[in-house]
């Protein structure tokens, strides 16, 4: 029986080997095709969405792939799903040029940290 921390591990791996794929099938493949195939690791983006709340002057993306990014604080690999880029780019309406640059640990060790420092000021 596997614990908790294994299986996390191994859930990490697979999507920093099916983000990988995912790149280099990209680099090779016409992009419009894997909106209709639909592999694991591909989210269709809702443009009208993102044309309502993004003022940008580049095309915006047809689809969402899982990305994998280096944790700025830690430098643990990580990888930002598909599904994670369409809640933040729609539903929290992030700006589309931006990009994870913290993976979940540093980031609640962050809001922990301006929390705790905001509680402790006293103004007089």
């Amino acid at each position: 029986m596997k614990s908790n921390k294994q299986r996390k591990a191994e859930i990490k791996a697979r999507r920093l080997q099916r983000a990988a794929a995912l790149g280099e099938l990209l680099q090779v493949q016409d992009a419009r095709s894997l909106v209709a195939e639909r592999p694991a690791g591909v989210e269709p983006a809702d443009q009208e969405v993102l044309a309502r709340y993004n003022n940008t002057y580049g095309l915006l993306p047809a689809f969402y792939v899982d990305r994998a990014f280096t944790c700025r604080d830690c430098g643990i690999e990580e990888v930002w799903t598909a599904k994670q880029q369409k809640w933040w780019y729609e539903v929290a309406r992030g700006h589309i040029d931006s990009q994870a640059v913290r993976c979940r640990a540093c980031r609640r060790a962050l809001r922990e940290q301006r929390a705790s420092g905001a509680s402790g000021k006293k103004v007089t």
